[in-house]
């Protein structure tokens, strides 16, 4: 009998061993050691260029605000009336200050009727659509000075369509007081005061605002800010010289640097707006506005059975003396409360000390108002004479 040999058997090794799990454990941890400070500065990176973009869209939509309503600046404000006691033309600009501008312009109607405003909301309050009345005068911002001096009115007596609109800056007092953080307002009329934007960045001296004007010579020039500010009723002045503002704004986000250390992070966003509706020339070739004619007298009458309103005026100074320049009279007629529209008819000059009008298309029972105004050969208005309120 033979005996066979076997060769040994490994012994059974599964899992790994302790050199092996600290080699892993040791190039795991290298791993984490070198991904974590990559991906926090991946997350800081992005952090910046969100504060970086943030501050740019605050001073862009500040900027774009401003100088979207200051390009409106004129529109639908009235000429002096001295019939209506209104001694000098409704302000284009009411106020030129370093940190503040007020205008005035027809920016919003809550009535189609109103074909010169900019924009329709028929949920706008009615008294920030209009003029303001000189009974309840506002303070300017960065001023005690109060305006409007005047209820401004069309030529038919009634209120102005160009509101007053102010923007401003004023420190936050939510931010840190060496922070240099203003916020940017905004008012019309004497209606609520909103906020614009905030986050707004001012150091030291640096004005908001700055203007050029034009000077006699026709040169455009800087105005100094140490002479604002200016007002539409100081004498001698040059408001409506005024041709452009320049707006700068600087936007500002506080975050972290790569280092986690804290930094402002600031945007700087610059436009100048030219007021394309200030010093229009007003061309005209019959002189000045005509002078306005007779208040007018109104009377129902019947003349062979028909009955019809009789309106009578006298001729305005102009026609067969002064300018000379009268050629017709225009006539309006509306219902009593509604608004003034387009004249109806029209009655040719004649030198007469007197003229009729008669209107035969009148209805029982309702109740007309009667216009009248000489007009020139521009052709151009006087203002208009409004007649007593009669009634079939």
């Amino acid at each position: 009998m033979r005996l066979t040999s076997r060769p040994a058997r490994s012994p059974d090794r599964r899992g790994y061993s302790l050199g092996e799990l600290l080699l892993s454990l040791t190039i795991t941890i290298g791993i984490f050691a070198a991904a974590v400070p990559f991906f926090t500065m991946q997350m800081r990176q992005l952090q910046q260029d969100v504060g970086r973009s943030d501050a740019q869209q605050t001073a862009r939509y500040a900027q774009n605000m401003v100088d979207r309503e200051l390009r409106n600046i004129g529109i639908g404000v009235q000429p002096m009336d001295n019939a209506l006691g209104i001694p000098r033309n409704q302000p284009k600009i009411v106020q030129a200050h370093p940190y503040a501008v007020t205008f005035n312009t027809d920016l919003i109607a809550n009535d189609t009727s109103d074909v010169e405003a900019v924009y329709y909301d028929p949920n706008v309050a009615n008294n920030l659509t209009i003029a303001m009345n000189s009974g309840s005068p506002i303070s300017l911002p960065w001023a005690s000075k109060a305006y409007p001096d005047f209820t401004y009115r069309k030529n038919d007596g009634s209120i102005s369509l160009a509101e007053t609109v102010s923007y401003w800056v004023s420190s936050d007092s939510s931010a840190p007081s060496a922070s240099s953080l203003y916020v940017l307002w905004r008012r019309v009329n004497d209606g609520p005061i909103t906020v614009v934007a905030t986050g707004i960045k001012i150091t030291g001296s640096q004005p908001f605002f700055k203007y050029s004007r034009v000077l006699a010579s026709g040169k455009i020039d800087s105005v100094a800010t140490s002479a604002l500010p200016i007002y539409w009723d100081q004498v001698g002045s040059i408001a409506d010289s005024i041709r452009t503002v320049t707006l700068t704004v600087n936007g500002v986000f506080n975050g972290y640097t790569l280092q986690n250390k804290a930094k402002a992070f600031v945007r700087t966003v610059s436009s100048q707006t030219s007021l394309a509706n200030i010093g229009l020339s007003q061309r005209s070739s019959c002189g000045d506005l005509p002078l306005n004619p007779g208040s007018p007298t109104v009377a129902l009458v019947n003349v062979g059975g028909v009955d019809r309103v009789q309106m009578t005026w006298s001729a305005s100074s102009d026609e067969a003396s002064g300018e000379k320049d009268v050629e017709r009279y225009v006539v309006y007629r509306r219902v009593v409360g509604n608004p003034w529209t387009e004249p109806i008819d029209q009655v040719g000059g004649s030198k007469s000390a007197t003229y009729m009008w008669e209107d035969f298309d009148i209805q029982t029972g309702i109740s007309f108002e009667y216009g009248v105004a000489a007009q020139d050969c521009s052709p151009a208005n006087s203002s208009m004479r409004v007649s007593s309120a009669i009634t079939h």
